[in-house]
């Protein structure tokens, strides 16, 4: 923690954190570990108080430096979040499959840069009413501009608009959600409200997202009041949890807004190990964790630009598509500075009779208060910068962070396309690989609120589609090895697990997803966001993962194509090189290497060409559906409680086995009869 010295002409210095809430952690690794659940995906936005004179404990302000608050579970969690999303997933893991999915749109096209329309509802408490009077609706119209202004930064890399659709403004508590001191409680009481507040499809009054702004004191414990907003992330089209809240503390609250929103678009903190991952370095924007002399609150770091790109290309921001209408709330123009003054800003944040400070010269950088006539006989700050468009020298105005001189109005410059970049390099040495080439919107770049580019901004094509040898690891098999030895302080994980492909249970959209399992136990996590371009989708199709998604692809392993394997197993053949032989036969038979489809009505064993079982024999019958891997080609077997048992493959079994029955648990008299169709091929008699 940082600490400033107390300085002469009794002023007092607050220096503070904006830190995430430890709690989250702690309740994220019991759902991990205990209840496997992945809902406890909360990002607390936080502020913490280093109040240096004790004699003002009971008057602590919240500050705007935030750091991580320190915890014996942060370390464990970071820990685990390294490389392991905090995920852990069982059977009803559908529960998150409600993102994106409660408006009826048509299946856009991804990789294609979209017009968004953030329909938003803003709600003022009570305590809003009280606090700003007959001023309310056009400051919180006011802070909104400022966060739609920062929403159309170039940085973020999407054109995204925010809409306001609707402001409520709660005269009578009774009237609203419950608010209290616990932040928790107040997200899951507004987010409640938020819902039942919404309108039908197609209504212009119905919102995305809603955002409740409050002058109570919200905290993360009874005596830890460290809380400036809550949100949960990526949650933008679900609605039900596609809220946040954050409390008023003057013009700077639009940067808690603006934060917030951005973990409901599933945006990570700067200066997370996912950032790290992708090489961002010192990039402290919007989602900062600690807004500090050097942070830029009105830019998006890279980190962010990816994650919402990745978000909204991989459909959960399907419900911003559609266009509102014109019967919308009207954003002021004016700079914030111009429509309140230096004076003003400190009232907003200290209360009545505040004014700037004049002793400190951190013009534009900080805004440092001062009460002449109030218990604080020094000056303070809350480590905000001064408005944009506030006079800070004759001819000179505040623009972020610094103090520029006055220019006439700038054009609105809206950006357009370059050239696209040479496809990069291919992510598979064999099997099917993907290269990526992109474009930027630079030619020129947006500027002064102009529009991001609408289009394609990614294509793929494929590379290096020979086979892989057989004696290569599957390539998910291969990324789960990667972790091998990593237990992430997961209790009962022993020093030398090792990780394998989980594919049955996996929901769909999750297909492209880096999910592994214990080998040996049933345990398994999510060890990525994504597995790498050119990983089939699952054991039992062509279709391959590009950028999170699963894309159509060919046996053949050409990204689009739609060449399939004959019933031979001839990828693009035309079934000449088998035949199907069917009959009655109560003789051994072996089965070569081109068998594809076998059905019985018995207990059925399969032994190698060593003469190992690898189903059922030795006394074990597997009575429930199963997968056996030979080779590179997987087995399906019905199980032996099937009326109809079934052993099936689509895939070329290179190698012999032996087909036995397995009579030693019948009551027959004598050895049963096996009725079948097989394909064998052509030089089989």
């Amino acid at each position: 923690m940082f600490y400033m010295p107390v300085l002469p002409l009794h002023f007092v210095v607050f220096v503070s954190a904006w830190s995430i809430f430890s709690g989250c952690f702690y309740v994220c690794i019991h759902m991990v570990l205990i209840l496997f659940t992945p809902e406890c995906t909360v990002c607390f936005f936080c502020l913490l108080t280093i109040d240096h004179d004790h004699s003002h404990k009971k008057n602590k302000r919240k500050h705007w430096r935030r750091q991580w608050a320190e915890s014996s579970i942060l370390s464990d969690v970071e820990m685990l979040k390294h490389s392991l999303e905090v995920n852990s997933f069982s059977g009803d893991s559908n529960k998150t499959g409600t993102i994106g999915e409660k408006k009826s749109h048509k299946r856009t096209k991804r990789f294609l840069s979209y017009p968004r329309f953030v329909e938003v509802m803003v709600v003022a408490d009570s305590r809003m009413v009280a606090y700003h009077g007959a001023n309310l609706q056009h400051y919180v119209l006011t802070l909104m501009s400022i966060v739609a202004s920062i929403y159309k930064d170039p940085s973020i890399g999407n054109l995204i608009n925010i809409v306001i659709v609707k402001l409520v403004v709660i005269h009578n508590e009774q009237d609203g959600p419950a608010i209290s001191y616990n932040a928790q409680t107040t997200l899951k009481n507004f987010c409640q409200w938020q819902q039942s507040q919404n309108h039908p499809e197609g209504s212009h009054l119905r919102h995305d997202t809603a955002v409740l702004v409050t002058r109570q004191d919200i905290c993360r414990a009874h005596d830890k009041c460290d809380t400036l907003g809550l949100a949960e992330l990526g949650t933008v089209c679900d609605p039900y949890r596609s809220c946040s809240i954050s409390e008023d503390n003057g013009l700077s609250t639009a940067f808690t807004i603006a934060h917030e929103l951005g973990h409901v678009f599933n945006m990570p903190h700067d200066d997370n190990h996912k950032c790290k991952e992708d090489g961002g370095k010192n990039q402290q924007h919007v989602m900062a964790p600690t807004l500090n002399f050097y942070t830029n609150p009105w830019m998006w770091s890279k980190c962010s630009r990816k994650y919402i790109t990745e978000f909204l290309d991989t459909g959960y921001g399907e419900c911003l598509l559609d266009e509102p209408s014109s019967r919308t709330y009207t954003l002021p123009q004016q700079l914030p500075g111009l429509i309140y003054d230096v004076n003003k800003q400190c009232e907003l944040i200290f209360g009545p009779g505040s004014q700037v400070c004049p002793y400190m010269q951190m013009q534009c950088r900080r805004l440092w208060c001062i009460n002449v006539d109030g218990a604080h006989k020094g000056c303070r700050t809350q480590h905000t910068p001064w408005a944009d468009g506030t006079e800070c020298e004759p001819g000179k105005h505040c623009r972020f962070g610094m103090c520029v001189p006055k220019e006439r109005e700038a054009p609105v410059t809206d950006g357009a396309w370059g050239t696209w970049s040479p496809f990069g390099t291919c992510s598979r040495t064999c099997g099917g690989g993907i290269k990526t080439a992109i474009r930027e919107c630079n030619r020129p770049e947006p500027k002064n609120g102009g529009k991001y580019c609408v289009g394609r901004r990614m294509k793929f094509k494929s590379c290096n589609t020979e086979p892989c040898s057989k004696l290569k690891k599957d390539f998910r098999d291969e990324q789960c090895a990667d972790f091998d030895g990593k237990h992430f302080n997961i209790n009962g994980l022993p020093t030398n697990v090792r990780w394998v492909p989980k594919y049955s249970g996996i929901l769909m959209k999750d297909r492209c997803k880096l999910f592994c399992r214990v080998a040996g136990n049933t345990a398994y996590y999510q060890l990525r966001d994504r597995v790498i371009d050119g990983t089939p989708c699952g054991p039992d199709t062509n279709d391959i993962c590009v950028q999170g998604l699963c894309r159509q692809a060919g046996c053949d392993h050409v990204l689009n194509s739609k060449a399939r394997r004959d019933k031979c197993g001839v990828c693009g053949g035309d079934n000449s090189s088998c035949k199907t032989v069917a009959g009655t036969f109560n003789t051994v038979h072996y089965v070569n290497s081109a068998s594809l489809v076998i059905v019985f009505c018995t207990y059925a064993a399969l032994s190698n060409s060593q003469g190992d079982f690898i189903l059922n024999g030795d006394f074990v019958v597997s009575m429930f559906k199963r997968e056996i891997k030979v080779g590179n080609a997987v087995i399906e077997y019905s199980g032996s409680d099937n009326t109809v048992e079934r052993i099936n493959s689509t895939d070329r079994i290179e190698q012999e086995i032996t087909l036995q029955v397995k009579y030693m648990l019948c009551v027959w008299k004598s050895l049963p009869s096996i009725v079948g169709l097989k394909t064998v091929g052509t030089d089989i008699c």
